[in-house]
């Protein structure tokens, strides 16, 4: 059995708590065996000492997050994480947390900005909030639009797997096809959209994505339109976008550094 690396000490936090830091080993280690550790094995694989162990994994146990077989001695996960993570609706979690975000996006550029998810063929709204200006374009909470209408749908579609973008595209013309790969390339490459509205003349799409542990989850766009005076260009506005989606990003889980997308939110 592999032992995982412990050296590396100058990747260890200043503010690193040792025991949590050996229960999410512990945790982490007993996703890859669905038939359980006994507590030797648990502490070889970690390449740690019995005292440091033994005293979490009984901990851990009390706690129900993990059980002893009685027969083998082995442990193993328990349900309790599986319970816990679907007690908060990821979608009620993702409003509550964006919201603040977008008011903040409002605020700073005066202009109205929504968050959007993928629904099958359509990007749903899932809130939105409007410029803080007596007048300017909005986006109403739970629309419904078709991707090809929208920067959200090509945004989301861009950061998410092969399979998903073939799928979407397998469903389009064929000559429309060449078109929509390079643009989802593009967004790739930039790591935003910046694009006429093809619904409202006038209106500018800035679109950039955000993401969770999982992968890409959600978009942020704000439809642009110029405002007299002074009032924050569609260069600063995108830039205070950027910024928020990292913000938002990493509040969901997200670590730039550890991702293969990091690039799309910080460069």
């Amino acid at each position: 059995m592999n032992k995982r690396a412990t050296g590396d000490e100058g990747k260890k936090a200043k503010s690193s708590v040792p025991a949590v830091e050996k229960a999410l080993d512990v945790l982490e280690l007993l996703t890859e065996q669905p038939a359980g550790l006994t507590m030797n094995e648990i502490v070889d694989a970690l390449g740690r000492t019995m005292g440091e162990i033994y005293r979490v994994v009984v901990y851990l146990t009390e706690r129900g997050y993990l059980s002893q077989d009685p027969r083998t001695s082995r442990y193993a996960l328990t349900l309790k994480l599986f319970e816990l993570s679907h007690r908060h609706d990821p979608t009620e979690r993702l409003i509550h947390v964006a919201l603040p975000q977008l008011e903040r996006i409002a605020a700073r550029t005066s202009q109205s900005c929504h968050l959007g998810v993928l629904n099958r063929d359509n990007v749903l709204v899932l809130t939105s909030v409007q410029s803080p200006l007596p007048a300017g374009y909005s986006v109403r909470t739970g629309a419904l639009f078709p991707v090809s209408q929208t920067s959200s749908g090509h945004v989301i579609l861009a950061f998410s797997g092969e399979d998903v973008q073939e799928r979407h595209i397998s469903r389009q013309p064929d000559e429309a096809r060449a078109a929509l790969r390079q643009r989802l390339a593009r967004i790739r490459r930039d790591g935003f959209e910046d694009t006429p509205s093809t619904m409202i003349s006038g209106v500018r799409n800035l679109c950039v994505p955000v993401f969770d542990t999982r992968g890409v989850a959600a978009a942020i766009t704000s439809g642009f339109i110029g405002q007299v005076g002074d009032a924050p260009s569609a260069e600063e506005t995108l830039a205070t976008i950027r910024l928020t989606a990292l913000e938002l990003s990493r509040s969901l889980g997200f670590l730039p550094d550890a991702s293969p997308f990091g690039a799309a939110l910080t460069s």
